[in-house]
């Protein structure tokens, strides 16, 4: 029998622009049914692009009924696994692979994974962008466009496209970060004396944030052997995030310059080294200075969780655990030139520093100009 020329039409299926028609099928010998969606969203005015696109599915289709021998494209999903080994191999750290597997696993695969590598398109990819942004910040999105963006790379490295066609996606502007919410010294004062009341962990935790700037993983990975009385010395170099149920625990800090060594404050040794002798004597499991005293690991959520519910205690606004940190560096800043925050504070880049306290170090120029008036002032040269 020979082959007959393809029919097919344009539907809207459940707002998407899908290509159904019937096709002889060389195989059997007899017409069959055969459905493609485009992926392009009826609302967004892409009937025409959708038409273009159905053009090219039936072409493809006719020389599958013709018996022209096409080469088949991978499935996106094998870019996409091509990609994690990449990352693997290159030994990323364990919380960001599981990241990258949870994007794959929950929004990748279920709706760009099943495509043909060839037949992935850049309206292909802004749909479905466009629906993730529905439920999704934008701040979300890139992350995901992260591991897609490297799956099209492994394609283009296999010839299936010149270009990586997903660095031409746009992204919305995502709101700027405009800076923490700190408290004042008063409010510190109260945060500190309430957590003192509450007692082991959070007493702990809240120290170390709000007296030494650290983030909440470098809490959380704090170990004894990392203090030394004798050098009066605390130093940055472990962290434990939480990845879902995944625990992850590294001797390696958020960048380079956040292994850092600060100076112990005579203020917080009495209750450290308290703290110390306690925990030795209850013989913990671990070695970590934030623990529960069964010598159980402290997650990171109960963290979150029991700070938030201090600060309500207290009357205070409810603030992250991460403004804490910021919290110690404006208490410090208007003290320190802008370098020694930076070592303070672990900044990879100075430029990250004065980003976020500007409002600081405004009031220090201000300051200065006031102080080189006065001088200026009793020399009337003006």
């Amino acid at each position: 029998m020979a082959s007959q020329k393809v029919t097919a039409s344009l539907q809207d299926d459940k707002g998407t622009w899908t290509v159904r028609g019937r096709v002889y099928d060389p195989a059997t010998r007899n017409m069959k049914q055969r459905t493609r969606s485009t992926g392009l969203k009826v609302k967004n005015n892409t009937k025409r692009k959708a038409e273009a696109m159905m053009k090219e599915i039936i072409e493809q289709w006719q020389a599958e009924a013709e018996g022209v021998e096409r080469s088949v494209s991978p499935l996106f999903s094998v870019y996409v696994k091509r990609f994690m080994d990449r990352q693997t191999a290159k030994r990323r750290k364990a919380n960001t692979l599981k990241s990258y597997q949870d994007y794959i696993d929950c929004h990748i695969q279920p709706k760009l994974g099943n495509i043909p590598t060839a037949e992935l398109t850049l309206d292909v990819l802004e749909n479905f962008y466009a629906e993730f942004l529905k439920t999704h910040a934008v701040s979300s999105a890139r992350k995901v466009h992260v591991v897609v963006t490297g799956a099209v790379k492994e394609a283009v490295r296999d010839g299936i496209f010149q270009y990586n066609i997903a660095d031409r996606v746009e992204f919305p502007t995502s709101h700027k970060f405009m800076g923490a919410m700190i408290y004042s010294e008063a409010e510190v004062n109260l945060l500190l004396n309430k957590a003192k009341e509450a007692g082991e962990p959070i007493r702990a935790a809240i120290t170390l944030a709000v007296c030494y700037g650290m983030r909440r993983s470098e809490v959380l990975g704090l170990r004894w052997k990392d203090i030394d009385f004798e050098r009066e010395t605390l130093t940055v170099c472990n962290t434990v995030v939480q990845n879902g149920e995944l625990r992850i625990e590294e001797e390696r800090t958020k960048t380079a310059k956040s292994h850092r060594s600060i100076g112990l404050l005579p203020m917080t040794t009495p209750y450290l080294k308290e703290l110390k002798e306690i925990q030795a004597a209850a013989k913990l499991k671990t070695d970590k200075v934030v623990a529960w005293m069964d010598g159980q690991e402290v997650r990171p959520d109960f963290i979150y969780r029991k700070t938030r519910q201090l600060m309500k205690k207290c009357g205070l606004p409810v603030i992250r655990f991460h403004d804490l940190r910021h919290t110690a560096a404006s208490l410090l800043a208007p003290h320190v030139t802008p370098k020694q925050l930076q070592e303070f504070l672990g900044h990879e880049d100075i430029s990250t520093t004065l980003g976020i306290y500007t409002h600081v170090l405004d009031d220090q120029k201000r300051e200065t100009t006031a102080a080189m008036n006065n001088v200026l002032s009793c020399l009337s040269v003006m």
